[in-house]
C-alpha cells in the first residue's frame, strides 16, 4: 500500500514537473521572444533618430552654402568682403572654414588658405552640378579628419566654381554617439556601395562594410532598414541595426555586442528558469502558489478597475458593466442620489469624517438593494441606484425610508449638523442603449430640487429635459448671434389716451434666429440673467435704439422719449451708472428721452442701494418707471420711498373672471387716483379689447400699452408709423 501511494505520489510529481517543464519553457520562450522584440524596437529607434539628426543635420548645412552660392551668384566670387563673411559665419557656427574654388580647383578660404583640391571627388562631382556630403578625408592643411560638403556656383546658368564647407569629422561623430548602447560598440556611416564615409570605431582598417566578418552588402536593404547579426574576428555575436538616411545614399549603422545588449534580460531568464525549477520541485505548493498569484492578480486589476476608492464600493464603471449585462433592463428605474450640504458638512466636519458618511451611505443602499438591485458611487456626493419598479408611489417611499436609514445608522457613530438627500428618478425605456445619458437624465431631474433643504424624489420628465438641452442650447449660442446681429431691437408704442397718438415706446429684444426664426424673450432672457449673459445684451439692444432716436433727432428733428427694462442681476454692478449715462452722451441722446423701468422685485433687500442708484439717474435728467406692478406682492412702501416718475400697471390686472373683474377695477382706478395724488405718470400694459381702453380713459390713465393698438415692431417700422407721421408737425 505504502508503495503504491509512493508510486502514485512519485507518477504525480513527475507529471507535475513535466506540466511545470513545459509551462516554463513556453512563459519563457513568450518572454524572452518580448524581450527581443522590445529591444529590437529600441535599437531600430536609437538608429532612425541618429538617421534623422545626421540628415537634419546635413540638410541645415547644405541648405546654408546654397544661400551663400546664390550671394555669390550675385555679387561675384571673390570679394574680399565676402571672405571676411564666411570667415564670421564659419567661427559662429562652427565650420573649420569656407572655401570657394574656380573650375581648376584653385582654392581661397575663409581662415585665408590657398590650395588646390583638384583631385577631390567632392569637386569633381560639384563641377558636375551635384550637391556633396564627402565622406572622412585628411584636410591637406594640417592633417586631420574632415567632412565636406560642396555646392556648385553658377553664373549664367553654367558651373563656374564650387563652394564648400569643411566640418572636423567629430562634429559628425558626436551624433553617432548617440546611437551606440549605454555608450558600448561603435556606429558608422556607409553608402550603396558599402564604403565607410564615417565612423567612431577605433581601428583605420575599417573602409567597407563588408569588411565586418559574415556581412554582405547585398543583404542590405540600401532604402530601408534592419537588423543583422554577425560574428565579429573574436567570434562574439553581435547586433547590427542599420537605417536608411532619407534624401542621401548613406545609411547609418550601429554594432553592438549581443552580450551588451541580451546580457541583463539573459540573466533574467536564468533566474525564472532556476525560479521554475524550485516551483517543480515543491509541486503541490507551486501549484497553489501560481494559482494564488494569479488570484490576486486578477484581484488587483479587478480593483483597480471596478472599486470606488474612497468607499471601497463598486465604482461607476462597475454599474455601467453591469447595467450593459442585465437582461430586459427596461423593467428598471435609475436613481440619482444627491447628497444636499454634503459641501458644508465637508468644510465643517473635515474630509476624514464626510468620507465616512460616503462610505456609510453605500452600505446602506447596497443593504437595501434587492435581488438584481445594484448601486455604486458616480463621483462626489452622487450615488447611482438601479431599482426593480415601475411603481412610482412605491419608489417614492422606499427612497424616504432609505434617507432616514442612511442617518439613522450614521447618527450612531456621529452627531452632526442636518443633511437631506434629492433622488432623481429615471424609468429606463426599451430603446435606452446609453445608459450615461439615462443617468445624465436622473442629474437634470433632481436638479429641480437644489433649493429644497429637505428629502425629495423628482421624477424625470421628457419636456424638462429637452427645456434643460434647449437652454444649454441658447446659452452656447450668445456670442455668436451678438456678432451675427441676430438679436434686433423692438419697439412697442404708448399711447396718450387723451389724444389717442403714439408718445413713446417700450425698447424690447427679439432673437432672429437663422434656425428657429423669432425666439421668445421668455426662453432666453432667464438663461442670460441666470449666467450673467444679459447685461451686455440689454445695452447690446440700447445702444442701437440710442443710435436710431440719434438719427431721428438729426435727420426729422423730432424728439421721441424711449423707456428700457434695467434688471436687478446688473442694476446694482459696480461702475452701472457710469457706464449707461457714457453710452447715452456717446451717442448724443439727451437723457431726458431716456426712461429706466425696473420692477418691484429689484428693491426686495437691496432698497437703500436702489434709492442711491435712481437718485444718480435723475440727477442726470433721466425718468424712472416701476414696471410690472401688482404683479408680486406689491407694497405701498414701494411707492412711498423709490424716486419714481411713472408706475407701470402690471396686465395681470386684465386678465379677470367673473368673480375679479370687478375687484380689479376697484384696485385699477384706486391705483391710478393714488399716483396722481403723488405726481406719477400711469401706464397700462397688456390693454388688448376696447372694454380695457374705455376703462382706462374713463379713468383718466395716461398712457396705454398692448395688442389693442400695437404689437411689438422693428425700429423701421415705428418709424414709418410715429416719426415720418409727425416730420412737418
Amino acid at each position: 500500500m505504502r508503495s503504491s501511494i509512493m508510486k502514485k505520489s512519485i507518477i504525480v510529481a513527475i507529471i507535475l514537473l513535466i506540466l511545470f517543464g513545459t509551462l516554463a519553457t513556453l512563459y519563457i520562450n513568450n518572454l524572452s521572444d518580448n524581450l527581443y522584440s522590445e529591444t529590437d524596437e529600441y535599437l531600430n529607434d536609437l538608429t532612425n533618430q541618429t538617421a534623422k539628426a545626421i540628415k537634419n543635420r546635413i540638410n541645415e548645412n547644405l541648405t546654408q552654402l546654397t544661400t551663400i552660392s546664390l550671394i555669390i551668384q550675385q555679387d561675384g566670387i571673390l570679394q574680399e568682403p565676402l571672405l571676411d563673411y564666411l570667415n564670421q559665419l564659419a567661427q559662429r557656427d562652427g565650420v573649420k572654414r569656407f572655401g570657394i574654388a574656380d573650375l581648376q580647383g584653385n582654392v581661397v578660404t575663409s581662415d585665408h588658405q590657398t590650395f588646390n583640391i583638384s583631385d577631390r571627388d567632392y569637386f569633381k562631382d560639384s563641377l558636375n552640378g551635384k550637391t556633396v556630403t564627402s565622406k572622412s578625408i585628411t584636410d591637406y592643411t594640417d592633417g586631420e579628419a574632415i567632412n565636406v560638403y560642396s555646392v556648385p556656383i553658377y553664373k549664367h546658368n553654367e558651373v563656374s566654381g564650387v563652394l564648400f564647407a569643411t566640418f572636423y569629422t567629430d562634429k559628425l561623430s558626436s551624433i553617432l554617439s548617440s546611437a551606440t548602447y549605454n555608450n558600448v560598440g561603435y556606429a558608422f556611416i556607409f553608402n550603396e556601395n558599402g564604403d565607410v564615409v564615417l565612423s567612431n570605431k577605433k581601428t583605420d582598417d575599417f573602409n567597407n562594410i563588408e569588411s565586418l566578418n559574415g556581412i554582405d552588402l547585398n543583404d542590405i536593404d540600401i532604402n530601408g532598414k534592419g537588423i543583422i547579426n554577425f560574428r565579429d574576428e573574436n567570434n562574439p555575436l553581435n547586433y547590427l541595426i542599420y537605417a536608411n538616411i532619407e534624401g542621401n545614399d548613406w545609411l547609418v549603422a550601429s554594432v553592438f555586442p549581443k552580450e551588451a545588449v541580451t546580457g541583463k534580460f539573459q540573466n533574467f531568464i536564468q533566474t525564472a528558469y532556476l525560479t521554475w525549477l524550485i516551483i517543480g520541485v515543491g509541486s503541490a505548493v507551486v501549484v497553489a502558489y501560481f494559482y494564488f498569484i494569479q488570484g490576486k492578480n486578477k484581484l488587483q486589476i479587478t480593483k483597480l478597475a471596478y472599486e470606488d476608492e474612497i468607499t471601497g464600493h463598486y465604482n461607476y464603471y462597475r454599474f455601467i458593466e453591469y447595467c450593459q449585462n442585465i437582461n430586459h433592463l427596461s423593467k428598471y428605474v435609475l436613481v440619482n442620489c444627491d447628497v444636499k450640504g454634503f459641501k458644508w458638512f465637508n468644510e465643517i466636519y473635515g474630509e476624514e469624517i464626510a468620507n465616512r458618511l460616503l462610505k456609510q451611505i453605500i452600505i446602506c443602499i447596497d443593504t437595501q438593494c434587492q435581488n438584481e438591485e445594484f448601486c455604486c458611487r458616480q463621483s462626489a456626493d452622487h450615488f447611482v441606484i438601479l431599482l426593480d419598479s415601475d411603481d412610482f408611489e412605491q419608489i417614492k417611499n422606499r427612497l424616504f425610508v432609505l434617507a432616514n436609514y442612511i442617518r439613522g445608522e450614521f447618527a450612531k457613530e456621529y452627531n452632526t449638523s442636518p443633511y437631506y438627500f434629492h433622488f432623481g428618478v429615471y424609468k429606463i425605456l426599451e430603446d435606452d442603449v446609453d445608459i450615461n445619458l439615462a443617468f445624465k437624465k436622473t442629474q437634470y431631474t433632481s436638479n429641480d430640487l437644489k433649493r429644497l433643504s429637505k428629502d425629495d424624489v423628482s421624477f424625470y420628465q421628457e419636456e424638462v429635459f429637452q427645456k434643460e438641452l434647449y437652454a444649454l442650447q441658447i446659452e452656447k449660442e450668445f456670442q455668436d448671434s451678438l456678432k451675427a446681429n441676430h438679436f434686433k431691437a423692438y419697439i412697442q408704442p404708448k399711447v396718450n389716451l387723451q389724444t389717442g397718438k403714439v408718445c413713446s415706446g417700450e425698447i424690447l429684444t427679439r432673437w432672429h434666429h437663422p434656425e428657429y426664426n423669432i425666439i421668445s424673450p421668455g426662453d432666453f432672457i432667464p438663461v442670460y440673467e441666470k449666467n450673467g449673459m444679459l447685461e451686455a445684451l440689454d445695452f447690446h439692444i440700447f445702444k442701437k435704439a440710442l443710435e436710431q432716436i440719434d438719427y431721428w433727432n438729426k435727420y426729422y428733428g423730432i424728439k421721441i422719449s424711449i423707456s428700457v427694462n434695467v434688471s436687478r442681476t446688473y442694476i446694482f454692478n459696480e461702475g452701472y451708472v457710469d457706464k449707461l449715462i457714457h453710452l447715452v452722451k456717446a451717442c448724443n441722446v439727451n437723457p431726458e428721452q431716456v426712461e429706466i423701468e425696473i420692477t418691484e422685485t429689484t428693491a426686495l433687500n437691496h432698497k437703500e442701494e436702489l434709492i442711491k442708484i435712481l437718485n444718480q439717474l435723475k440727477s442726470y435728467h433721466f425718468k424712472v418707471a416701476l414696471d410690472d406692478f401688482g404683479s408680486g406682492y406689491s407694497s405701498l412702501n414701494i411707492l412711498k420711498d423709490l424716486p419714481i416718475d411713472v408706475v407701470k400697471i402690471d396686465q395681470e390686472f386684465f386678465r379677470t373672471n367673473d368673480y375679479t373683474h370687478t375687484r380689479s377695477h376697484i384696485i385699477i382706478e384706486e391705483i391710478i387716483q393714488l399716483c396722481h395724488k403723488l405726481n406719477l405718470e400711469v401706464v397700462a400694459e397688456g390693454v388688448e379689447t376696447i372694454e380695457q381702453k374705455e376703462f382706462l380713459e374713463a379713468h383718466d390713465c395716461d398712457y396705454i400699452q398692448g395688442y389693442y393698438y400695437y404689437r411689438p415692431m422693428l425700429l423701421k417700422e415705428f418709424e414709418a408709423l410715429f416719426v415720418l407721421e409727425n416730420i412737418n408737425k
